[in-house]
């Protein structure tokens, strides 16, 4: 079909992953941190017992000349490889993220970029095999395509999950990578778009569940399968978005349109958010560093953290929409998506990482106590900076009150260590990140060189894709914890 009968949003996405531009020096190393972080995330889910449980019903076409994946003794086809490699870089929440309008993770877009740029190449000439300079060109694009598509498309209203920008995304990235024709990523994305669409129902509770950990890898192993589809001959579907009734913007939105708000160029990978040192939910990353400050000060103070007798935490309104808990937290995907709870273990502790989400820490009776005592606020000045694009803030305030005492401790956290006002503060940690992510693995003497050779070596540019996870493919765990 002529691509121009396919609507202008449409056409307008696959101008954009098929440009030619040259992006800057600053964006292509943005993309080399995201990547290294991504992978670290997927290495320490190895230890996951649940992750590798799961992932073991999606091994069936493992093939001699498939695609190598991370912590996996054999290459995998395409789908299955593009479902382990994004389950296991979001399963621990640790990813990357971006906050707007609607919410999302960019990085859960690497199962398929990762998995169809190594299928494109697995029969070619290595001279010809898709190079990982091509992979950061892609995810420059990707992200800036899912992340432009948050700002004004709100999904979470509509109780719909923001899975489905993955499933557009990585359709988009795959077509691109495949080598598909123009028409070809047109009829992909268009059978994206009108997919079913998944429901928020497991990020919130009473329901909050452990498929938040998979529905990435499920939905980037679907665009790249819809791509496959579309390399195959499937047809697509010109006015999927604006067709009366049945189109995405009738059925889904409710009649409000699927649009681009500002030109796409690379302005969500140099501001993406990543998650360092703690694998909170990106809207308490604040809250937790606050707690984590006020601790030193409560103790010096002559108190001790039994001493607390409340706690306010002030907090834009996605937070206590998406975080603000009480009752009791059944899963380590509840804790951390629990204010109450991030808060009290950094309290308690000095620390919150990846093990205080599971037992013992989850039936400690101190964090339990303390939980009861927090309670969440929405600031509207917090909120008018979370949604204003030139600040992007995710603020947090936490007043903290001393039984028996006139005194109270507060703290007031604007930007979180990984937002992209605090960079050169948090390069440093995203390496020590990486290398404790590799800890408790076999590749943990490698771990320095690893980072080094991912964001630094200009040897990596020209690395095959292949020989790129074939670095990761032979990884185990160590010990049964990975934080």
């Amino acid at each position: 079909m002529p691509e121009n009968i396919f609507d202008d949003v449409m056409v307008n996405l696959v101008d954009y992953i098929y440009g030619t531009n040259v992006f800057d020096d600053d964006a292509i190393n943005i993309a080399r941190y995201c990547l290294m972080d991504s992978i670290g995330c997927a290495v320490a889910a190895i230890a996951d017992e649940a992750c590798t449980n799961l992932l073991a019903t999606m091994t069936l076409s493992e093939m001699s000349r498939g695609i190598p994946v991370i912590g996996h003794h054999r290459p995998l086809g395409p789908v299955e490889a593009a479902f382990h490699i994004g389950s296991r870089i979001r399963w621990l929440e640790f990813n990357d993220t971006w906050l707007a309008q609607e919410w999302g993770h960019p990085s859960d877009n690497l199962g398929a970029i990762l998995a169809a740029a190594a299928w494109r190449g697995r029969t070619e000439e290595r001279a010809l095999r898709t190079p990982m300079a091509t992979v950061l060109d892609i995810m420059v694009r990707t992200y800036e395509i899912h992340g432009v598509l948050c700002l004004t498309n709100c999904f979470n209203k509509l109780g719909i999950d923001h899975i489905v920008l993955v499933k557009m995304a990585s359709a988009l990235a795959s077509a691109r990578l495949l080598g598909l024709t123009r028409d070809q990523a047109l009829n992909a994305l268009s059978n994206a778009i009108i997919d079913g669409h998944s429901l928020r129902t497991y990020r919130h509770a009473p329901n909050a569940g452990t498929r938040k950990s998979w529905a990435a890898g499920d939905a980037t192993a679907r665009g790249l399968q819809l791509a496959l589809f579309a390399q195959a001959g499937e047809m697509g579907y010109p006015t999927a978005l604006t067709a009366k009734k049945w189109g995405f913007n009738d059925a889904v939105l409710r009649g409000e349109p699927f649009n681009i708000s500002r030109p796409l160029n690379d302005f969500v990978v140099k501001n993406i958010l990543f998650k360092v040192p703690n694998p909170a939910e990106y809207h308490a990353q604040t809250a937790v560093e606050a707690a984590l400050r006020l601790r030193p000060q409560i103790l010096a103070a002559g108190h001790s953290i039994d001493d607390i007798e409340s706690i306010r935490v002030e907090t834009q309104r996605p937070a206590v929409q998406i975080i603000d808990k009480t009752g009791p937290l059944n899963n380590p995907a509840d804790r951390d998506h629990c204010m109450q709870y991030m808060v009290s273990v950094a309290l308690c502790t000095g620390d919150l990482t990846i093990a205080d989400f599971h037992e013992p820490r989850a039936s400690d009776p101190a964090v339990a106590s303390l939980r009861q005592k927090i309670t969440c606020t929405e600031r509207q000045d917090f909120t008018k900076s979370y949604y204003d694009v030139e600040k992007r803030a995710i603020p947090n305030a936490l007043f903290i009150k001393i039984r028996q005492s006139s005194t109270e401790f507060s703290e007031s956290i604007e930007y979180p260590l990984g937002h992209g006002r605090r960079r050169s503060e948090c390069i440093p940690f995203l390496n020590t990140k990486f290398e404790k992510n590799l800890s408790g693995t076999s590749l943990h003497a490698q771990a320095s060189d690893l980072a080094r050779i991912i964001t630094t070596d200009t040897g990596l540019l020209d690395l095959p894709v292949h020989d790129f996870l074939m670095m990761f493919a032979e990884i185990r765990a160590t010990t049964s914890s990975s934080q």
